[in-house]
């Protein structure tokens, strides 16, 4: 049964640097409420290291502040711990690591306890071999190629579970796009503007896709060294397969039979180096 101006609003975080994905890791789903911390305790500073998960700005988890994958050989040293109830309505327990540059707050499912191995040094040798065979930052985005190959995953997997694919639409595409680069002007990923309006229906009537009953969005920003990394293949691993955190909800968005139509939206920030999706469907 199809709900009437169902807002599925999701995120996605992933890194990846010279081709290879240094984080996988959905953002929890955010519903119409925010996550609230019910109790949160100091306690003594404590070392931990993690090898994947979000670090959140705050309690209410909708602002992530650092993917711990890129910490794997930093300690992080923990100061308080905090019982929340998510936006799902399920109770979890977050850390804070309150000293260091990944200040926040992590699922303690993602921590375990004790200092972090220090990163090997590469050598001379090995850093100059790099240097030649790493492709550049110059390369061409060809957001078509990348486009074909998130919506091939995405229909496959569909068909896995006997749902029809879904059809790639050029209006939907065009407000993708824009929310793509809506998210290039902040420097992050929201599906709100600083107003807390949701973006998408400010933007749809202009884009001539105002008139809907089921919609979902899904946003995802990558660091790169290289253009030629296939951002669509991440992109749609991330949402389809790493979205435990989230409750699977990128993924039940994706595969879901209330929509059939997607846009897939993509916007190259140079000066960051940063490359930005998001995606749009609808009934």
């Amino acid at each position: 049964m199809k709900l009437s101006r169902q807002l599925k609003l999701l995120l996605v975080f992933v890194l990846a640097i010279g081709g290879i994905t240094l984080g996988v890791t959905p953002a929890a789903a955010r519903q119409t409420t925010k996550a609230i911390a019910l109790k949160t305790t100091k306690v003594s500073t404590k070392a931990y290291h993690a090898t994947k998960g979000k670090i959140y700005r705050n309690t209410t988890l909708t602002k992530v502040a650092h993917n711990a994958k890129n910490y794997s050989h930093t300690t992080l040293y923990v100061t308080k711990h905090a019982t929340i109830r998510k936006a799902n309505h399920k109770r979890a327990v977050y850390y804070y690591i309150g000293k260091g540059k990944a200040k926040g707050w992590i699922w303690r499912g993602y921590l375990q306890a004790g200092k972090a191995t220090k990163q090997a040094t590469k050598t001379a040798t090995t850093s100059v071999t790099q240097q030649v065979t790493q492709p550049t930052s110059k390369s061409t985005f060809d957001a078509t190629k990348m486009s074909q190959n998130f919506l091939a995953i995405v229909n496959q997997e569909r068909a896995k579970v006997g749902v029809a694919p879904l059809t790639l639409n050029g209006k939907l595409t065009n407000l993708a796009n824009q929310r793509a680069k809506d998210n290039a002007d902040i420097n992050t990923l929201s599906h709100d503007d600083a107003q807390g309006n949701a973006m998408f229906e400010k933007e749809a009537d202009q884009f001539g896709v105002g008139d809907w009953l089921t919609w979902s969005e899904c946003l995802y920003m990558s660091g790169y060294n290289s253009l030629s990394f296939d951002f669509g293949k991440d992109a749609a691993d991330g949402y389809l397969y790493h979205d435990a955190d989230s409750d699977w909800g990128h993924r039940l968005n994706l595969i879901s039979p209330e929509t059939t139509q997607i846009g897939i939206g993509w916007y190259v920030k140079a000066d960051t180096n940063t490359v930005y999706n998001a995606i749009d469907q609808t009934n």
